[in-house]
């Protein structure tokens, strides 16, 4: 350790990255030196997302102390933003009384998301801790899935109805709105039903006895409670949203979901399709220890296995063959990898087509015949390379003439199998993304293997 005196200076500027390692470095200098007061100014002065990364880095009693030295406000806004297993680092040893009053201060759909996570007796006693009002509006959004839009929208918004004008509406924002981040409000009309919105810059430059109804825009696009998360993210992208009203089932205003919401969303769920692409799950992040990440992968690399000793059964079936010519075992890794490689690209693009809506079960058929007509292409290249390998390797024709073809049919069936199993599953409410990882790259090895080694027990009982 250094023995020059700690300033934060030197924290300022740089990479993000840089920046979250340089305040990490710090806070355990200043916790070795016991200057506590130097390192509460020091992560008073930063920004919550950046305090999110710094308690994910640190270990558990250096986190417990660091983060009891942050003011309420920004420790609240620092625990809506860190990921769910920091966040339940955080609270578990908690007090009800301090956590109560944290969650108080956080936006009530944050609250809802550290609340569904504990225990329910110990989400029920911070939840009597709390003022009844905003208690009662947590309750309310822990009743919804986690992943739909009741799970990630907030109660907390502005609406107005059609006859009021603008200064009144302006009154209405000064009244209710201190504690909001209000970009724009709601027009309802007597049934509660939300008709429009009215952007804040239009409210603040019309005149002030101009009816609302006059500014809002009346193109709104709304989601249920019920609808699933990726669906709201697809409507946000297409439609350039930056909020929506959700709606119950009488179509009256309940809440709204905002972009950044939908931020989180989006990372969320790439995330969970790369680790399911991967054969493994986030779940990880919360199983630190090395039995708890192997538990986890374990399942999909035994199936892998399984499908390595259908791999190894396949060649038995043809010994035979590769024992008049042993030379087309050579070409086995090429023939699998590539056949593999390529049903996993086509895999990953069908999953990401259907993610963000550019593939579905009425483009099926133009899905395939383009896959097809890719797979031809590469195939033809691949094929060709193959066999002239072969052919220079071992000056052996039929030897050339047999790694072509059936590099050619591998990868024409990868392609094929990288589109359909993906589109089976998601018709089957499967998500798709467990198709693109151990599955594909396994029943693409077996069916590699089965062409390759059937096509040379034909040519050779026809050849020689």
């Amino acid at each position: 350790m250094s023995n020059e005196p700690i300033t934060t200076s030197g924290i300022s500027g740089g990479g993000t990255q840089e920046r979250i390692e340089a305040l990490v470095e710090v806070t355990y200098e200043l916790l070795a030196m016991e200057d506590t007061d130097m390192l509460r100014k020091v992560l008073n002065r930063e920004r919550p997302a950046d305090l999110a990364d710094v308690m994910r880095h640190l270990d558990e009693e250096v986190r417990e102390t660091a983060f009891g030295l942050l003011e309420e406000s920004l420790a609240a806004e620092v625990l809506a933003e860190t990921d769910a297993h920091t966040t339940m680092a955080i609270v578990e040893d908690m007090e009800p009384e301090r956590l109560s009053g944290l969650l108080e201060e956080m936006q009530p759909d944050d609250a809802a998301d550290v609340l569904v996570d504990l225990d329910r007796e110990e989400a029920e006693k911070v939840l009597d801790l709390m003022e009844t009002e905003e208690a009662q509006e947590v309750q309310e959004l822990m009743a919804h899935e986690e992943d739909t839009g009741g799970g990630i929208m907030t109660p907390e918004l502005i609406s107005v109805r059609e006859e009021t004008t603008v200064a009144e509406a302006i009154d209405t924002l000064r009244h209710d709105a201190e504690d909001q981040d209000i970009s724009h409000i709601y027009v309802t009309d007597a049934e509660g039903k939300p008709v429009g919105m009215v952007p804040l810059r239009r409210l603040a430059t019309a005149r002030p006895q101009t009816p609302v109804s006059r500014l809002m825009n009346r193109d709104l696009v709304t989601v249920t409670p019920e609808t699933d998360q990726e669906e709201i993210a697809r409507m946000f992208s297409r439609y350039n949203l930056l909020a929506a009203p959700v709606v119950d089932a009488e179509g009256r205003l309940v809440g709204q979901i905002t972009v950044d919401d939908v931020v989180d969303v989006i990372q969320e769920e790439a995330t969970e399709d790369i680790y399911k692409m991967a054969g493994t799950s986030d779940q990880e992040m919360e199983r630190p220890s090395v039995f708890g990440v192997a538990r986890t992968r374990l399942p999909w690399l035994l199936i892998c296995l399984l499908g390595s000793f259908l791999s190894g059964a396949v060649i038995h079936v043809f010994d035979a063959t590769l024992e008049k010519i042993i030379i087309l075992a050579s070409f086995l890794p090429a023939i699998t990898a590539t056949g593999g490689n390529s049903g996993l690209q086509s895999s990953t693009v069908t999953v990401r087509g259907l993610v963000t809506g550019h593939v579905s079960s009425g483009l099926v058929l133009r899905t395939i015949l383009r896959e097809i007509g890719t797979a031809a292409v590469i195939g033809v290249a691949c094929g060709t390379a193959a066999s002239a390998v072969a052919w220079l390797w071992f000056k052996h024709p039929l030897v050339g003439i047999c790694v072509g073809v059936a590099m050619f049919l591998a990868i024409s069936v990868a392609v094929v199998l990288g589109v359909l199993v993906p589109l089976l599953f998601d018709k089957l409410g499967i998500d798709p993304a467990v198709a693109s990882g151990p599955f594909i790259t396994t029943s693409n090895d077996i069916l590699g293997i089965f062409i390759y080694l059937g096509l040379a027990t034909v040519l050779m009982s026809r050849f020689m």
